[in-house]
């Protein structure tokens, strides 16, 4: 018996190695790839100077429309070009979230929709290693996101099954590469329904059909001090993520924001 099990360990070692080594093969390959063969930057459609490490060409992300300054303190927009810390927008006051603070990277022109419609659409997970430089051009939001857990939105079941990935759990992951210890990543939240997608529905009708659509799954590494802080790739209105940050409250968490790539 114990010769059978040695046996059986051994043949999972083995194996064990064997898959570790071809990852890592693969690895290589993909950036002996990308150093030959340079991939198309997704937003002029040329290809990136060829360091085998990024994605999008260097013109395009200084053309992509940062949010650099303090804006609204719940979705994060810039307000006029003065830098308001800690004040709301307009839409924000007209119906304010439940989270404490928000913050976006960019805004989402015409070049930041085709970023995101890579991660989300494409399924074009190379995208965020350009994150670390899209963090450097914003210290404030890098310092927003020390010292704590990262929930990213959940998918419904249904849906992460037909499209193969959950895009917030590619950002969020993205960003603890980036920080290392200074955050956690934790997949807390669960969606209870199968909610159509909002892009065609305004602010109303977003509200509706994302009310009571997630709840917490498990409270594993979580206690009531922590900063929590929500992971989506774009904050629109704000309904998805509210409803999160509902969802979470109503268990006792208290100190509940969110962080989003775009704006819009």
């Amino acid at each position: 018996m114990h010769r059978q099990r040695a046996c059986a360990l051994s043949r999972f070692i083995i194996k064990a190695r064997f898959l570790i080594e071809m990852k890592l093969y693969q690895e290589y390959l993909n950036y002996l790839s990308d150093l030959i063969f340079p991939g198309i930057c997704p937003v002029c459609e040329k290809a990136p100077y060829q360091d085998g490490l990024s994605y999008m060409c260097l013109e395009c992300e200084d053309l992509l429309a940062w949010i650099t300054k303090n804006g609204c303190k719940y979705c994060g927009i810039p307000m006029s070009g003065f830098d308001f810390n800690g004040l709301v927008c307009a839409g924000c006051r007209e119906d304010p979230p439940r989270f404490k603070r928000g913050k976006c990277l960019f805004l989402l022109d015409q070049n930041g929709k085709k970023i995101i419609h890579e991660i989300k659409y494409h399924g074009v997970k190379d995208v965020l290693k350009d994150l670390p430089r899209w963090l450097n051009r914003n210290d404030s939001f890098r310092e927003f996101l020390h010292d704590s857990i990262l929930i990213p939105v959940p998918l419904h079941r249904k849906r992460l099954r037909k499209r193969g990935f959950n895009q917030s759990v590619w950002i969020a992951n993205a960003f603890k590469k980036d920080l290392g210890d200074r955050v956690q990543v934790i997949d807390a939240l669960t969606r209870t329904r199968n909610t159509e997608t909002q892009t065609e529905f305004d602010r109303f009708e977003r509200k509706k059909n994302v009310k009571n659509a997630f709840a917490l799954k498990h409270k594993k590494g979580l206690n009531k001090q922590n900063k929590l802080i929500l992971i989506d790739d774009v904050y629109t209105t704000g309904a998805t993520l509210d409803e999160c940050a509902k969802a979470l409250m109503q268990e006792g968490f208290q100190n509940v924001n969110v962080a989003t790539l775009g704006h819009g």
